[in-house]
């Protein structure tokens, strides 16, 4: 993508990282674009899941249908570079087999720890997922196929817990000396606004929701808008991939699905012109 003249180019950084969960700032974009690069983290994505359960021994107290749902529903790495991970959008191919298999010698609880891959690794970053309960002379044993998928046919596959685009608020104070009242800094839900030295300050404007209490509050003293192409992308990832990976998989998937599209109008308009 490439910016026009007087345009601004677009660029992406990191606002924060916290744990698994990230927030982005996304500058020079339409609000499209930006929505479709939350969409594409959210169900274009692909990842591995389990997608079949065979019971070979189930004497436990829990259905078949309950133990595989609930297995289904952990994140498995999925340890593919974004181009790999883009390449099994178009065309899933990845698939891996793997066995839970466990005997009680008394009360336990299986955790997802028991799931490994062939090799013997643990299949999950969250090892410690409560799969079922046991007692003592209960065993069961479960061969599972992990198949890649997307979140667009089921949330098992999303990489990302949630994800949202949010303009990126503009506050404009036309006043910074309005008195000691305070109305808009007490209206302000979120603490985006407060009094430096007696003058009325932005203290965080990722703070603000846009909800324009503080503009009610005290009219012709501030206003609030937001910036038409500037963005703020918050997600959480699962587990099955790092941050980094989810999204550049995200970017690659759409710049090939763009790339398709405009080889396909190239086509037409040739033909077009043949005629």
């Amino acid at each position: 993508m490439t910016a026009s003249a007087g345009q601004k180019a677009p660029s992406l950084s990191v606002i924060s990282k916290q744990g698994t969960e990230y927030k982005l700032l996304i500058d020079g974009v339409s609000v499209a674009l930006a929505n479709s690069i939350r969409r594409a983290l959210v169900a274009y994505v692909p990842t591995l899941a389990i997608d079949e359960a065979l019971f070979a021994e189930n004497n436990t107290s829990f259905y078949r249908e309950y133990i595989a749902h609930r297995l289904s529903l952990i994140p498995i790495k999925t340890d593919l570079s974004y181009e790999e991970l883009a390449d099994n959008f178009f065309e899933p191919k990845r698939e891996v087999s793997m066995v839970l298999d466990v005997k009680s010698d008394g009360n336990m609880t299986v955790y997802a720890s028991e799931l490994k891959f062939p090799d013997g690794q643990v299949a999950t970053t969250h090892p410690k997922i409560p799969i079922i309960s046991m007692v003592k002379g209960q065993s069961l044993r479960v061969e599972l196929t992990a198949r890649m998928g997307t979140g667009r046919q089921h949330a098992k596959w999303q990489p990302v817990s949630a994800a949202t685009s949010i303009n990126y608020p503009m506050i404009n104070i036309m006043n910074e000396s309005c008195g000691d009242c305070k109305k808009c800094v007490d209206a302000c839900p979120t603490g985006a606004l407060g009094l430096v030295d007696g003058k009325l300050k932005v203290i965080d404007p990722l703070a603000c929701t846009l909800c324009e209490a503080c503009e009610e509050a005290c009219p012709g003293v501030l206003e609030v808008k937001s910036y038409p192409n500037r963005f703020v992308l918050s997600f959480e990832v699962n587990g099955q991939l790092d941050a980094r990976t989810a999204l550049m998989a995200a970017l690659e998937i759409l710049n090939r699905g763009l790339r398709s599209i405009l080889s396909q109008l190239e086509v037409l308009a040739y033909e077009k012109k043949s005629d």
